[in-house]
């Protein structure tokens, strides 16, 4: 269950999980938890869900160096932008992609990966299907040290967006931590925008250390998709899958959390604390004076 205060003066993001995820019940698309009642009481908002297990950014925390095994993050990898694919292919963008917001399916289940928290979601298509054309400025959105470079520079998301914030997420499935890990979201925000754009040029080696080679490639990728494009998913997916038989993995061992059989219960009462790379902002693209709004679920 999740709930939100009727008080709260803000725009309600279990709004727009109801929307999401009503629309996928109608399909019963896998990888979405169902959807099962909501409603409100005097006080609160509430919507009832499927019940999943942690999400996979508390799995990673529990584990050694913060990181999955190469298989697992790779399996990840691919599972997380099938799910985005689906989302995409439905007319929604999430314009908040990040390991906190997939989880893993519970016992036989354990080996799927469902994606949840729909709070930053926009259609991006109109009632004739045409993609609504950027906008001039727009707010900054989302967990700040996902974000896409246009997405820093206050400019309107699309797809490749999503897919350019999955690939940070990636890398940290993989390395344990993003290079701008350090800096805070709330005021370093401008810092971060700098140090992606920086990756694409003398610091793309040390965005890139410690992952497989193709992710050269999968970045190039990213990088060349214009608003209007449908990003080639499969194209991603497949330079991952060239990974595996590079490296002769083995992508039908069980995931670290299928294999330990405490690491979900570990996971489930790990906690957000300390973790401010997680929370979702708002932050308005005013060059005189930030306004920062902090979105928060209760």
């Amino acid at each position: 269950m999740k709930v939100e205060r009727e008080s709260d003066a803000r725009r309600s993001v279990l709004k727009l999980d109801v929307f999401v995820l009503r629309e996928f019940q109608n399909k019963k698309t896998p990888g979405f938890p169902r959807f099962i009642t909501a409603g409100r009481t005097n006080h609160l908002k509430y919507v009832v869900l499927q019940l999943v297990g942690p999400d996979v950014n508390k799995l990673r925390r529990c584990l050694p160096g913060k990181k999955f095994c190469l298989s697992t993050a790779l399996r990840l990898s691919q599972q997380t932008l099938k799910r985005i694919e689906t989302l995409h292919d439905a007319g929604w963008i999430s314009r908040d992609i990040k390991g906190s917001n997939f989880t893993v399916g519970l016992r036989q289940d354990s080996g799927t990966i469902y994606m949840l928290d729909f709070g930053f979601a926009k259609r991006f298509r109109d009632r004739t299907g045409c993609i609504n054309a950027p906008r001039d400025s727009t707010a900054l959105l989302g967990s700040i040290h996902y974000a896409s470079m246009a997405a820093h520079a206050f400019r309107d998301q699309c797809r490749r967006d999503d897919v350019e914030s999955w690939f940070y997420m990636c890398c940290e499935f993989i390395k344990g931590q993003l290079p701008w890990a350090s800096l805070d979201p709330k005021n370093d925000h401008k810092l971060i925008g700098e140090w992606k754009r920086y990756a694409r040029f003398g610091g793309r080696e040390e965005l890139l250390r410690d992952v497989p080679a193709e992710f050269d490639r999968i970045l190039d990728a990213i990088d060349s998709i214009k608003f209007y494009d449908r990003p080639d998913y499969s194209s991603l997916s497949c330079l991952i899958e060239a990974i595996f038989y590079r490296l002769d993995l083995d992508r039908s061992s069980p995931f670290e959390w299928q294999s330990d059989p405490f690491l979900i219960e570990k996971a489930t009462h790990i906690g957000d604390q300390g973790h401010s790379e997680e929370v979702g902002y708002r932050i308005a693209p005013d060059p005189t004076s930030v306004h920062v709004e902090v979105v928060r679920r209760c």
